[in-house]
């Protein structure tokens, strides 16, 4: 990830990184953290913060947040950009005797040219007022503040609550963070949260600019609403990958863009922030973060070779988690998506089983549980704190990355791409079970093209990864009608009419078949990828 240069000049001890892990307290925990943080003689103080920003976010969009906030009776201005990763940033310091901004103190930096590029003045957006218990813990590896802050984000007459534990890196290994972290998180069941208080402030800023003003037609629902500017999923993004990466430098990133979608869009299904959303929306953050999962799976898959091998309990832990978040996917396919097919081509009135009920509070629960809150704080430490895999840290199992990394990858991918068109081309002799598996390597080879997409030649990638899409859509909405299939074969005792829906079915698999065999053509004609 790269980083400003923000050290103002003359001022090179105003720059300090922060490494900080952040917790969301559930609503059952609070009262016993407090109990116990207080009975440990932690500090309390009281903190006001005011964050400003222009009408465009200009610094929001530039990943900077800029406050004044209050600590007891002095006025802190204090700066933060991206650090190194996700739990890094870097944060400059500046004593105010008001409550007023002075920009003139990041004159030398790279902050500067920023500043002089804003469109709009900067104006206060969002504000901030928590209660924060404090304290530090030594550990074997360093030292550790614990800060428990409990308060409120306010924009223009929205409120979001704030009830979270920050473990911030004071001095020694950032593995105390994860250490401490999974501890507090087995005995109280907190949620992993990546956002900040200003990231969090920004979009209820957001959120407040869209309301309605009042006594306008405006019919939109507090949960659309939230949906538009507040609580969007987390989608996949395209990792910035450089030819000059080593493949284990590669794969950290790959994996950290993996993870953010997992872990932001885990904290939205555990409640956090999701008092406002409705079935949809949450069905949409399951939906993504099981694709986050799956892109993970998929980086591990690419880069095999050159990455020390995955624990195969983490493995057999995220296979597991992956499935127990789909078991609705399955019924919501064939009750909402192919069922009305069916009955408008014509199907008498036929009646499927009730409706799964462990939604959306199974997900829920399945998000908040100790065990995958656990199992996320792994995963990123693995990510976060790798013991610096280098060259000559590799286990002298793996082989060495011979080729330029675009080399490297390129080779992979085109090998999976041979081995996808050899099975596609001969779809029709396939299997249902050998079909159902080639639909998983249509997924992780595009996944993995994702991943890689900054390095390789772009003609030729788009060629492939328009057929790999449509190939990637015929085959799910195969597998979606064999679903369906076993689904009817099953009411045909009770109710003979379903007989009508397992020979429609059957014919669409048929037509389904052919297009899959054109789409493995195509593929095959798009030719190969080219570093």
């Amino acid at each position: 990830m790269q980083t400003l240069n923000v050290a103002p000049t003359g001022s090179p001890a105003a720059n300090m990184e922060e490494r900080e892990l952040k917790l969301h307290v559930p609503a059952n925990a609070r009262t016993a953290i407090e109990q116990e943080l207080r009975s440990q003689q932690a500090d309390e103080i009281a903190l006001h913060a005011l964050y400003f920003d222009t009408a465009g976010r200009e610094l929001a969009q530039a990943r900077i947040s800029l406050r004044l906030r209050l600590e007891g009776e002095q006025w802190i201005q204090t700066l933060k950009a991206p650090g190194a990763d996700a739990l890094s940033r870097i944060e400059i310091n500046q004593p105010r005797s008001t409550p007023t901004l002075d920009l003139s103190f990041y004159e030398g930096s790279d902050l500067s040219a920023i500043f002089s590029r804003l469109k709009h003045p900067l104006a206060l957006r969002y504000e901030t007022r928590v209660k924060r218990l404090v304290r530090k813990i030594p550990t074997p590896s360093g030292v550790v503040e614990l800060a428990y802050d409990q308060g409120v984000i306010c924009a223009g007459g929205l409120e979001l609550p704030i009830s979270e534990i920050e473990f911030e890196l004071l001095k020694g290994n950032i593995r105390s963070l994860f250490i401490l972290g999974r501890k507090w998180t087995r005995k109280y069941g907190l949620i992993l949260d990546l956002r900040s208080k200003a990231e969090r402030g920004d979009a209820l800023a957001i959120a407040a600019q869209a309301q309605p003003a009042a006594g306008a037609d405006d019919s939109s629902s507090p949960a659309t609403l939230a949906a538009e500017h507040f609580i969007k999923p987390q989608r996949a993004a395209i990792p910035r990958l450089k030819p000059a990466m080593s493949a284990a430098q590669a794969y950290l990133a790959c994996a950290d863009e993996c993870l953010n979608q997992i872990i932001r869009n885990a904290a939205f299904v555990a409640g956090v922030d999701s008092a406002l959303a409705d079935e949809t929306l949450r069905a949409e953050h399951v939906h993504q973060l099981r694709v986050g999962i799956r892109r993970l799976r998929s980086c591990w898959r690419l880069y095999r070779d050159w990455i020390p091998p995955v624990a195969p309990r983490t493995e057999a832990q995220v296979r597991r988690h992956f499935s127990a978040f789909g078991q609705t996917r399955d019924d919501d396919v064939v009750r909402y998506t192919v069922a009305p097919l069916i009955e408008r081509a014509g199907m008498p009135a036929c009646t499927l089983p009730a409706a799964q009920t462990h939604t959306p509070d199974h997900s829920a629960a399945l998000a908040g549980r100790a065990s995958f809150q656990i199992l996320l704080l792994n995963l990123l430490e693995g990510v976060i704190a790798p013991a610096r895999i280098t060259a000559g840290a590799m286990p002298q199992s793996l082989p060495a990355q011979a080729k330029p990394l675009k080399k490297a990858l390129a080779a992979v991918l085109n090998k999976w791409l041979r081995q996808i068109e050899g099975q596609g081309g001969a779809f029709a002799l396939l299997t249902i079970e050998e079909q159902h598996d080639l639909r998983k390597k249509v997924k992780r080879l595009r996944y993995s093209l994702n991943f890689s997409q900054t390095l390789l030649a772009k003609a030729a990638l788009e060629r492939v990864l328009t057929e790999l899409a449509q190939t990637q859509e015929i085959l799910g909405e195969l597998n979606d009608l064999y679903l369906a299939q076993g689904c009817y074969e099953a009411l045909v005792a009770d109710q003979p009419q379903a007989w009508f829906a397992v020979g429609w079915l059957r014919a669409m698999q048929d037509q389904k078949k052919q297009a899959a065999q054109a789409a493995f053509k195509a593929l095959i004609a798009a030719g190969k990828l080219k570093a």
